[in-house]
């Protein structure tokens, strides 16, 4: 007897559409887009019921790849220490965990071991969690993190006192990059806007109420994100396109100064800065496709300082 196969559930059109850039885009299934809607959570739970029933004759052999492939996988594994600071920092997995253990040790890799961050504790009663920013600050006691439990890269920032395990009351939504000023105590960070583009910096203090924003990228072709340098002397924010970057600057013992501009952005060219050894280096391709590295003075960052 032929087994008979279930149709596919077919989304229904209903005209619709949104207004974007002053165009009126019209979209038959722009109603999808509501993720919360009963509608479309229903539309999904056959979406799911229907691929459920055709690959039900398949199940066993599921199985058999998904175990053949998993003895193939050192499930139980350490990655391999790093020194910052005064800590040796590694990530562990365990047999049966699903997530890592973000771990450390002072001084010698025979020290006792901290767990910095325990991905396994977090997921508990969540179907995903997933890790975004994970940011130690320099002496080493406090924690930046970000966790997203949608699977819609959504990510929520908070911050842990490593020395007493607890986190601070602030709880910060739509967050992406972070960096720690040399105070260990400042913290700037960007947030997301409702395109989920990264367009704002911020500064907050820890332990003290309140944040202050220190830059926002009004370009919407242009997404910021802020690092440290490798010398954790200076603080980057970083605008950049598909094909144009434009850096500010400021000291990371001065956090509470208003950020320099480096080089004005130009079209087309891309340029990235770290510090090191008292001068800055540079990234560019302004002369060309292909990169080259130069060097610029502390007080004249302009291009026609920068030297090969």
């Amino acid at each position: 007897m032929t087994r008979k196969n279930p149709l596919p559930p077919t989304a229904p059109i209903r005209p619709g559409g949104r207004r974007v850039h002053g165009t009126q885009l019209h979209d038959d299934y722009d109603w999808l887009r509501n993720k919360q809607s009963p509608d479309v959570l229903d539309y999904l739970k056959a979406e799911n019921a229907y691929t459920q029933a055709m690959m039900k004759p398949s199940e066993a052999l599921q199985k058999t790849l998904y175990d053949e492939m998993l003895a193939r996988i050192k499930e139980t594994d350490t990655e391999v220490p790093y020194r910052d600071g005064d800590y040796f920092y590694y990530s562990r997995t365990r047999k049966g965990k699903q997530y890592r253990t973000y771990c450390r040790k002072r001084g010698s890799l025979s020290a006792r071991e901290e767990i910095v961050l325990d991905l396994n504790r977090l997921a508990v009663g969540h179907p995903y969690i997933g890790l975004g920013v994970l940011d130690v600050s320099g002496n080493g006691n406090m924690l930046a993190y970000s966790l997203d439990y949608s699977g819609f890269r959504e990510y929520t920032l908070r911050i842990r006192d490593l020395q007493s395990g607890r986190d601070d009351p602030a709880v910060i939504e739509k967050a992406r990059s972070t960096a720690w000023a040399a105070d260990n105590r400042t913290l700037f960070y960007v947030t997301e806007d409702d395109a989920k583009r990264a367009c704002r910096v911020w500064r907050r203090v820890i332990c003290e109420p309140g944040e202050e924003l220190v830059y926002e990228e009004t370009d919407a072709r242009f997404s910021v994100s802020v690092s440290d340098s490798r010398s954790r002397e200076y603080l980057f924010i970083t605008s950049h396109s598909a094909t144009t970057s434009e850096v500010r600057c400021l000291r990371a013992d001065d956090p509470a100064a208003q950020p320099q501009l480096f080089q004005a952005r130009r079209q087309g060219h891309e340029y990235y800065v770290d510090h090191g050894h008292g001068r800055f280096y540079v990234l560019t391709n302004d002369r060309g496709r292909n990169f080259r590295v130069a060097v610029a003075p502390l007080q004249q960052t302009g291009e026609e300082h920068w030297q090969e």
